[in-house]
């Protein structure tokens, strides 16, 4: 496809997961028992709409085992601000208006792809990883809901394997049976990298022992980990839920929320000591801006230069070392601010998603918008492929350089 002369990866495109996703995969005793409910905000019950197929882009929040996701689950102004951006980016682009019909699937994202001129995309999920923010969530229907949204996935790619690359959804609440997911995604499903969340749950932080089984694992796999957080948890240790219930939270907290728990991601993986222990582990940290990373790096180093000394676990190499040696991170499409720091840190480490189809992305013109970037043609080429492919080791596909642009027009 080759726009603007580029091959591009979008590092984390998502899926909008039909409502009856769960009720197909999950396994029994689950899926009878107490299967996950869903609604469309402040716990309005959904309503079948033509336009709108498996309600994929209604869900605004969910009930599993009778736990409530997110904690602003209630709350009418977060309501009332997510409708009036869903509206404000449906109406952009005509292609919405399919995709909303088709419920998102495969064949209208991969129409998206074409509108971008993006070649291949890792997928994530939106309600995947949304379904286990709850500390509460017992751990063994933690990681059935994951190996349900994993089986699911899998499907979904399997429409496009070249172009469409499966990223499986792990569950934080047992590190244990979180490796034997990644396994079995990784050799069974063909999973190019897992999902990790950057929160502590149930107070457990990347970098304690108990978390050790994973990183074996991907180790072992040679796949990444791409740390993503979202805004819809009742995770207790979430950054911006201690503005919850309080004027203009929603902005605030949306704003505080991505970037500060890819911090913490960050401190644990390479200050933490999970680097240093685990060389050949990649990680990638998504959709939290990239603006900070140098600044970060450089604190983190000065911190454990000061403080390091006589802590518990002692790293050989400073923090930003390991950063270097094995990490990426994600800007946004439009992020002026970060064109410094890669300048500054090198373009080696930087990856973009267009986030299609979330509302807050740019779709039908990230691409376009990252293109105004004052970026030269080696930094281009850089953070549009070659650094995703290392990333998830994904070779050039066969045919990506003559496959046609779809023309963009808000008017069509």
């Amino acid at each position: 496809m080759a726009r603007n002369g580029c091959l591009i990866m979008d590092s984390d495109l998502h899926m909008m997961e039909p409502d009856d996703l769960w009720a197909r995969y999950l396994d029994e005793p689950y899926r009878s028992s107490n299967p996950p409910r869903f609604y469309g905000g402040q716990q309005e019950t959904l309503s079948a709409d033509p336009g709108d197929k498996g309600n994929a882009d209604a869900i605004m929040g969910m009930e599993v085992q009778g736990l409530a996701i997110p904690a602003h689950a209630t709350e009418l102004g977060a309501t009332l601000s997510s409708r009036g951006l869903q509206r404000r980016s449906r109406a952009r682009h005509p292609h919405f208006k399919l995709a909303r019909a088709r419920g998102y699937d495969a064949s209208s994202t991969l129409g998206a792809m074409d509108i971008e001129g993006i070649d291949v995309a890792v997928m994530y999920g939106t309600r995947g990883r949304q379904i286990l923010c709850h500390d509460a969530l017992a751990p063994d229907y933690a990681a059935a809901l994951a190996r349900a949204y994993n089986n699911w996935a899998a499907d979904y790619c399997n429409a496009d394997p070249q172009r469409l690359k499966f990223a499986a959804q792990l569950a934080m609440h047992d590190a244990t049976s979180a490796a034997a997911e990644a396994r079995r995604c990784v050799r069974e499903l063909g999973a190019v990298a897992v999902i990790g969340t950057p929160n502590p749950v149930n107070g457990q932080h990347l970098h304690d022992d108990a978390c050790e089984p994973l990183w074996e694992a991907l180790e072992e796999l040679s796949v990444p980990i791409g740390f993503h957080p979202t805004g819809n948890t009742s995770l207790r240790e979430d950054a911006g839920r201690r503005y919850v219930g309080h004027p203009n939270f929603h902005p605030i907290a949306h704003a505080i929320r991505n970037p500060v728990e890819l911090m913490g991601a960050i401190a644990s993986m390479t200050t933490g000591g999970v680097l240093e222990r685990h060389p050949r582990l990649r990680c990638a940290f998504l959709e939290g801006t990239a603006g900070w990373i140098y600044w970060w790096l450089w604190r983190l180093d000065d911190q454990w230069e000061k403080f390091g000394p006589g802590c518990e676990n002692q790293i050989l190499m400073l923090p930003s070392e390991y950063f270097k040696r094995q990490c990426y991170i994600a800007l946004d499409a439009d992020e002026e601010p970060a064109v410094d720091v890669v300048k500054k840190l090198g373009a080696d480490y930087f990856v973009v998603s267009s986030d299609y189809p979330h509302p807050d992305g740019a779709f039908p013109e990230a691409m376009e918008q990252f293109f105004s970037l004052p970026f030269g043609e080696e930094t281009q080429r850089k953070i549009l492929w070659d650094n995703c492919a290392r990333l998830y080791a994904i070779p050039t596909p066969a045919g990506a350089l003559t496959r046609p642009v779809a023309q963009v027009s808000a008017a069509e």
